[in-house]
């Protein structure tokens, strides 16, 4: 048994009990959780010292500025030999690697749904284009997030998403403009959104899986549309801080955490898709066929997607989004 203390700097629902307390029994250490609430309350935590973690679970728009900052070690991966059942996808993912090594294990994931009612949207769809169709007029609701400022550049063709000149995000916030008049609301929370299309209020935009299973739980039939011009996606990894390698508790928690009964209690707490391909096989019936309804189980899910990655300018995106919500209709 390992022994010893280790902190984790992660976000709500990655140190549950349910997984937390077996991992402890088994290996010794105690497990300490502090939660955040942004990446760049992990970043500034990180930055300032002091010994604030041993671990912590940035998203993959953030794990390059902690590499670069050389504030992260790299992964031992002949420590972690559950890397060998993650999905393709997560075993060398751009975001955790730099110079040939792997300075992350990746852990969740998600991929930014665009959900339709299928009685009123072809479930066919395979273009953004319908949250523009002026037949939908009051009946759709999106993001109140940057990343619904990602979704017209997809839309618009754009190849650089992440960092947009002034006369791209000026076309980018046309076109938002353009689409107001089908809003009927811009949702904040993935339960407003499920709350919005079960009364009917709105028959499509864009979600999360959580409200995906959330509504087929009601009884409601909704499409999962896979546009051609991508969505986005998010995956948090574990990663190390500088100086942390040598506490005997890092690496049997990474293995730990990355082996699929683990990861299907997580999935238990937080609704996630997690990287081990076995992962599934642990989840009970319901829970099982309600992902792999979603795909979360199949690498081809992960084909079309745009994975967030840094934006430079992001005070700059935020204030165009700014303007579009102020706009008038």
């Amino acid at each position: 048994m390992a022994g010893g203390q280790l902190t984790l700097l992660c976000w709500e629902g990655y140190a549950d009990k349910t997984f937390v307390e077996p991992f402890e029994a088994e290996t010794g250490c105690k497990v300490n959780a502090v939660y955040v609430g942004t990446n760049d309350e992990i970043v500034s935590k990180v930055m300032s010292g002091g010994g604030t973690a041993d671990l912590i679970s940035p998203s993959n728009d953030t794990t390059m500025r902690l590499v670069n900052a050389d504030a992260v070690s790299p992964i031992d991966e002949s420590k972690v030999p559950n890397l060998a059942n993650f999905l393709p996808q997560f075993k060398k993912p751009a975001w955790d690697v730099k110079d040939d090594k792997l300075w992350g294990v990746p852990y969740s994931w998600g991929v930014i749904r665009i959900i339709a009612d299928p009685s009123a949207v072809d479930p066919s769809t395979d273009t953004l284009g319908f949250l523009w169709d002026s037949k939908y007029a009051g009946k759709l609701s999106v993001w109140d997030d940057i990343e619904t400022v990602y979704t017209a550049s997809r839309y618009l063709g754009f190849k650089n998403t992440y960092d947009l000149s002034d006369e791209q995000l000026e076309q980018v916030k046309a076109k938002l403009i353009a689409m107001k008049p089908n809003i009927r609301k811009y949702w904040f929370t993935t339960g407003e959104m499920g709350t919005l299309m079960e009364s009917g209020e709105v028959v499509g935009g864009n979600s999360w899986e959580s409200t995906i299973v959330q509504l087929r739980a009601a009884g409601k039939k909704v499409a999962d549309l896979k546009p051609k011009e991508g969505r986005g996606g998010w995956s948090d990894s574990w990663m190390i801080v500088k100086g942390a390698e040598s506490n005997p508790c890092v690496y049997p928690w990474l293995n730990y955490i990355s082996s699929a009964k683990a990861q299907a209690l997580g999935h238990k707490v937080t609704g996630f898709g997690y990287t081990n391909t076995k992962m599934a096989d642990e989840l009970d019936e319901k829970t099982k066929a309600a992902y792999v309804e979603l795909g979360m189980s199949d690498p081809e899910t992960l084909t079309n997607v745009d994975w967030w990655q840094p934006v430079k300018r992001r005070a700059k995106y935020l204030e165009i989004w700014n303007q579009v919500k102020a706009a008038a209709q």
